[in-house]
């Protein structure tokens, strides 16, 4: 049985972790406690910048002169869970003015909601954060007071659940109680929200649901409590559907150590979605899951349910399905414009490369099984849209059309940095 080797831990997870391992004052025991077992070479850039960027927001020497003020830089280049979290994070315990930049394409991802509530806190914020502003600055300075806390603006754009899930994970260090109202425990990515409030109530956070939301007490978080999550940390379940649709694409078994079924991660349902296109998952009681290719039959047409709750799935699921030549509706897929790259826009066009014609509908996916021969001699030449997830999942195609070349296969490394080291992929053509 083939056997993954490089699964990185959980960046969802881990970027929590050190978020609130700073808040409690513990982010360098923190930071040694989750690495100090591992490959750095594993860990996602994601989590590399998270740890350079709270370990520059800790130094009280790194600071660039400005006309009005010294101020450190924090470079967050593509990451869109650090920008976000750091947000917050600084908004609430910087000790000095904060200036935050990045890429390009993450100036383009939606921050204003935040930005506006943390105003609204209490906290000091100037600038924007938009492409047409690219020179100009988003700087942080320490607040006179803590946030206030209170209740979140009834006008609040909940398009992104980083958006709650950072201020669910400062508002224990807010002055007075801060609530959510009307959040509901299904929608847009509630598993990462709902993954944000079982880790702050781990780490001794205090909280509880309201009929119709929730709401976060001050109190802060247990330094020792966090010691011990950071020993025992999760694996990244989106990084291991890869090997879920190389299973079902090679029909080959495959081992994944060190997955758990007690996993938190809502990416779990990977293991429900990946049964109708052929792959069982069996937990095996020490740890770990078999993959194990199994025959069922083609579908009229596959229709996953809940993808607005895992949007990171759907390149592994469209891709698999395209291969194993199943017809499916993908729904409830708008959120996956703000990624990366559109991945709705990648998907279509990239499987067009390979005679596949998929219908791309406002928050919708779907393909009749219809498709076009390719010839074996041309090269397949998939962008990767500075996107992770584009070249992971195109992957499994070159198990069948090993023509495939990419624009930068590099890019797995801001989720996956051992992908192509795997001995399932280190033999596709990279």
């Amino acid at each position: 049985m083939d056997q993954i080797k490089h699964l990185p831990i959980a960046k969802s997870n881990a970027n929590r972790l050190l978020i609130m391992a700073y808040l409690a004052g513990v982010f360098p025991r923190v930071r040694e406690a989750l690495f100090s077992q591992r490959d750095w070479e594993d860990c996602p850039d994601d989590v590399r910048i998270m740890c350079c960027v709270l370990q520059k927001m800790a130094s009280r020497t790194e600071t660039v002169p400005s006309p009005d003020a010294s101020f450190t830089l924090l470079d967050v280049g593509a990451a869109g869970t650090v920008l976000r979290f750091v947000t917050a994070l600084a908004a609430v315990v910087t000790e000095r003015p904060l200036q935050i930049t990045g890429t390009t394409r993450l100036k383009n991802r939606p921050l204003r909601p935040l930005l506006d509530e943390l105003k609204a806190l209490g906290a000091d914020i100037r600038g924007e954060w938009r492409e047409d502003k690219a020179h100009d600055s988003l700087t942080i300075y320490p607040p006179s007071r803590p946030l206030c806390g209170g209740t979140l603006s009834s006008t609040f754009d909940r398009k992104s659940s980083q958006f709650i899930s950072a201020l669910l994970m400062v508002a224990p260090y807010f002055s007075a109680p801060f609530s959510i109202p009307e959040l509901s425990r299904r929608g847009n990515s509630y598993p990462y929200i709902e993954l944000t409030l079982a880790m702050m109530r781990e780490a001794g956070a205090d909280w509880s649901y309201t009929e119709t939301g929730v709401v976060v007490r001050p109190g802060g978080y247990s330094g020792d409590r966090l010691l011990k999550m950071a020993q025992a940390p999760e694996m990244d379940w989106s990084a291991a559907s890869y090997a879920f649709g190389w299973s079902a694409v090679s029909r080959r078994p495959v081992f994944l150590p060190s997955l758990r079924a007690s996993d938190r991660q809502g990416d779990k349902a990977i293991v429900g979605f990946m049964r109708p296109l052929g792959v069982e998952a069996r937990f095996l009681e020490g740890g770990g899951v078999e993959l194990i290719p199994i025959d069922v039959p083609r579908l009229t047409c596959y229709t996953p349910e809940g993808l607005n709750e895992v949007p990171d799935l759907v390149p592994t699921l469209v891709v698999t399905a395209l291969m194993r030549r199943q017809p499916f509706l993908m729904q409830g897929v708008a959120s996956l414009r703000l990624k990366e790259s559109d991945r709705l826009r990648q998907l279509v066009e990239t499987a067009a490369l390979f005679g596949f014609h998929l219908d791309e509908g406002e928050d919708s996916l779907a393909w009749d099984g219809a498709f076009s021969p390719v010839e074996a001699q041309r090269t397949i030449l998939v962008d990767t849209a500075e996107d992770h997830r584009m070249a992971m999942a195109w992957s499994l195609a070159s198990l069948l059309y090993p023509q495939v070349q990419y624009t930068d296969a590099s890019v797995v490394s801001k989720s996956y940095p051992g992908f192509w080291r795997e001995p399932i992929f280190a033999a596709l053509p990279h």
